[in-house]
């Protein structure tokens, strides 16, 4: 349905500004919207200051009675690529690409922020401010995009001999990643926790606007959703451009259909009508809940107490791929090692099997494996969010 009266605001770097309409870019057509772009190929995340400044004072960009925003205009952002592929580069040519090729001592080489525990934390801030920027310019409408780490990226087969070479030197221990463990766990790690801190930052401007609409779109399950759809062999011989990195206008194409599918659910004035057939209620179940946004089942809120007046607490686990979620009611008094065997006796059939091992991630760093640290010590609180990582029981612990 055309929306002559919307304009969607792009704002960003290259996935977001390129040699060709990008997938922000399309979704614009596809609403049938006035499409404004800011962004700018090689941008960082501090770019987003000066871009939203532009926006602000562009006569070309339509303004309300007072010289706001209308409220029919949808900011979306796509940032942060460049920043994480800078931190890497970094590492990598001060000494891990030279020990692909025979030179270079990786013992020598720095940990790119990228591999560090929590990473993303000064880009959200940076984020952070932009929304608020726009949000005083009138905007009210917002779509963040999630950072594209996608291991099915040609681009990762590049890092891979490198990151392996850091594990197996035990340069990532902080992340809990120990010699011996699968090189892609790191980066898989990583990816949760920067979806996380997104998602985090997108309900914390929802819960401070409530006027406003902020919405977070996970690119790279919308990545992972199309390689399933196509299959691997199409997927991987479409999607990427030379660069290996930026998806071909083809690949832009399909990444719009998956926005326009959230856009047109989450705002409020872009929903598509409704259909007429009445909805048929759903059976009653015990199963739990599944939250579509972050893809843990919904606790209810409240902390059951023991007898002895003690809390519990419920945490949520899901694995990297979040295709399974469950809860687990325990005690901040646990170790890893007890919270394991509870979460082990709570997932579902052949979620593990007795040649792997079960480890928790939290924030882009596993949980220790320690005799006397108790979930709470480790920061671990009701309604927590863990991923569950299964790893070869080859793999040493922590």
């Amino acid at each position: 349905m055309p929306r002559p009266h919307w304009s969607v605001l792009v704002f960003g770097d290259s996935w977001a500004e390129y040699m060709y309409p990008t997938w922000a870019q399309v979704l614009g057509r596809r609403l049938g919207a006035t499409v404004h772009s800011f962004a700018q190929a090689g941008s960082m995340c501090a770019d987003l200051r000066s871009q939203a400044q532009r926006a602000i004072t562009s006569p070309q960009v339509s303004k309300a009675p007072g010289g706001l925003l209308p409220a029919e205009t949808l900011v979306v952002v796509h940032t942060c690529g460049n920043d994480f592929i800078m931190k890497m580069a970094e590492a990598f040519m001060g000494g891990g690409l030279g020990s692909m090729f025979g030179g270079g001592n990786i013992s020598g080489m720095a940990t790119p922020e990228m591999l560090q525990p929590n990473p993303g934390v000064r880009e959200v801030v940076v984020i952070t401010e932009f929304l608020e920027t726009m949000h005083r310019a009138g905007a009210r409408n917002f779509l963040v995009s999630g950072v594209p780490i996608f291991l099915d990226m040609p681009v990762f087969n590049m890092a891979m001999p490198v990151i392996t070479a850091m594990v197996n030197s035990g340069k990532l221990e902080a992340l809990g990643v120990s010699p011996g463990d699968p090189p892609r766990l790191a980066v898989e790690v990583q990816a949760i926790a920067l979806h996380d801190l997104w998602e985090e930052m997108v309900q914390e401007f929802n819960g401070k606007h409530s006027e406003s609409t902020c919405v977070f779109f996970d690119e790279v399950a919308a990545l992972e959703r199309l390689r399933l759809s196509f299959g691997p062999a199409v997927f991987d011989r479409s999607m990427w451009d030379f660069s290996m990195f930026h998806p071909t206008a083809w690949g832009h194409e399909q990444l719009a259909i998956e926005a326009h599918k959230v856009s047109t659910e989450k705002f409020p004035g872009l929903r598509e009508p409704s259909p007429t057939t009445p909805p048929t209620s759903a059976p009653a179940t015990s199963s739990p809940t599944f939250s579509a946004a972050s893809g843990y089942s919904a606790s209810s809120g409240t902390s059951e107490v023991k007898a002895d007046g003690a809390k519990k607490m419920t945490v949520h686990i899901r694995n990297v791929k979040g295709d399974v979620a469950f809860e687990v009611l325990c005690d901040p008094s646990w170790t890893t090692s007890r919270f394991r065997e509870k979460a082990l006796e709570k997932a579902p059939s052949g979620f593990a099997d007795s040649g792997c091992v079960c480890v928790f991630a939290m924030k882009g760093k596993f949980l220790a494996e320690s005799q006397t640290e108790t979930l709470e010590q480790m920061g671990v609180q009701d309604g927590t969010q863990l991923i569950a990582v299964v790893k070869p029981r080859s793999s040493s612990m922590r």
